[in-house]
């Protein structure tokens, strides 16, 4: 009976965790079951781990960026390494002068101004200019406005930097000399060509085509270079020179060893210290928004009527623009190819662009028409 009362019992209590859901480890089964579905899944835990680590990378790194900036503010201006100045139109405008030597200057020979291009200054042409002297040239190299160490004058007006560089000629008293002008400096040669012609005894465009760069809108360009991290960016670029060196050396040319062992480092440094400054600092990362570049219309290239000529290093198949459109719109005028050269013509191979300048330079003596085109131009291209 006992026994029967047992088995009954146990039964009942059965019968009665059947009705309430089960035993009471699937019960419990089931509420960890409701407590894991509460909890976020495995990837959604990382997901938010890796969104608060980016967050607090960015906050360190803005926070690093600003106190860096603030210790590394440059001088607004530095003064050049060699040169000089004169005062034009309430600019002060760089420049360098390699004279000729005595006895060898004719008085048909033109004087040769150099304009250097984007993120170029007289130190370009430091090369190039003195073997361009020694064949009895007057030579002159002047920074533009916004580059170098020129101070003052318009850094976004094609027609005023024309204008600035027509009355420094007329300051430094340079009878119709030649005017060169290596990429975006192609620009500024052609408008003073252009707008000057009384002042100017020919214009060469050496790897530029003077033609605008079409960069699309510059809201996000111009917010991006606002940021903090954009000029740290900018300040260790153009401080640690082993940045830039074998960028430097790569738009050089096959043939290049301008940018080789301790004098290509000294070149690199002096290249890039007038970036250091403020005030060239503020120029190039405000013009970060711009649509465009300094350019020449097509129709205002066709309409120079100086005598021209074209100098182009064979390996610059871009960074110059186009030489296609450079002849057809400058009239296809005497040229000359330099082999091993790419875009920085002038340091790849610097005798020879010496020897065209001057090849070039002569023929526009010899026949002020020269920037005829066809059988007609002058011999040596």
């Amino acid at each position: 009976m006992a026994a029967g009362r047992g088995s009954a019992t146990t039964t009942t209590r059965g019968t009665a965790a059947s009705r309430s859901g089960g035993s009471p480890s699937t019960a419990a089964a089931r509420g960890n079951r409701g407590r894991g579905s509460r909890r976020p899944g495995r990837w959604t835990r990382l997901l938010r781990r890796a969104v608060v680590g980016v967050l607090v990378a960015l906050l360190v790194l803005t926070a690093a960026s600003v106190v860096g900036n603030t210790l590394t503010t440059p001088p607004e201006t530095l003064d050049p390494d060699a040169g000089a100045y004169t005062q034009v139109d309430g600019a002060a405008v760089h420049y360098e002068h390699w004279a000729a030597p005595a006895g060898s200057t004719s008085a048909a020979a033109a004087p040769v101004v150099l304009l250097p291009g984007f993120a170029e200054s007289t130190v370009a042409f430091r090369a190039t200019a003195p073997l361009i002297a020694a064949q009895g040239r007057e030579v002159y190299a002047l920074d533009l406005p916004g580059v170098g160490y020129t101070r003052g004058g318009d850094t976004e007006n094609l027609r005023s930097q024309a204008d600035l560089v027509a009355d420094t000629i007329r300051s430094l008293g340079l009878r119709r000399p030649v005017v060169v002008g290596h990429s975006l400096g192609a620009a500024v040669a052609g408008g003073t060509a252009l707008w000057h012609p009384e002042l100017v005894g020919g214009v060469v465009f050496a790897d530029g085509d003077a033609q605008d760069l079409h960069l699309g809108d510059g809201t996000w360009r111009a917010r991006i270079a606002r940021l903090p991290h954009t000029t740290s960016v900018y300040r260790i670029v153009t401080r640690w020179t082993w940045l830039d060196r074998s960028a430097l050396a790569r738009s050089c040319g096959s043939a290049c060893t301008a940018f080789d062992g301790e004098a290509g480092a000294d070149l690199a440094r002096a290249w890039l210290r007038p970036m250091t400054q403020g005030s060239m600092e503020h120029a190039l990362l405000g013009s970060a928004g711009r649509s465009g570049i300094l350019h020449l219309e097509p129709e205002q290239t066709r309409a120079i009527a100086v005598p021209r000529a074209i100098i182009w290093g064979a390996e610059d198949e871009r960074s110059g623009g186009s030489l296609q459109d450079t002849r057809d719109r400058l009239g296809h005028p005497a040229e000359r190819i330099i082999p091993g050269a790419a875009h920085n013509v002038m340091n790849a191979q610097p005798q020879a662009f010496a020897d065209a300048v001057v090849a070039l330079t002569d023929t526009f003596t010899r026949d002020p028409g020269s920037g005829c085109g066809g059988a007609d131009c002058p011999a040596g291209r």
